[in-house]
């Protein structure tokens, strides 16, 4: 598994979206992130758990 640059900058978007309530789909969107190993799995389970208290 690839750990670099693009996978930070896709949890920074991420959680920026979040912060900023931009969130409609994003969970989908984290979804497709993890399968294609730009988030790692805890990356997802910390931005998921930012994510729910949103919806």
């Amino acid at each position: 598994m690839r750990k670099g640059k693009d996978m930070n900058t896709v949890f920074n978007l991420c959680k920026l979206l979040i912060d900023r309530g931009r969130t409609d789909g994003l969970q989908d969107k984290m979804d497709v992130y993890l399968a294609a190993d730009r988030l790692t799995p805890e990356e997802y389970q910390e931005l998921a758990g930012l994510l729910a208290p949103e919806q």
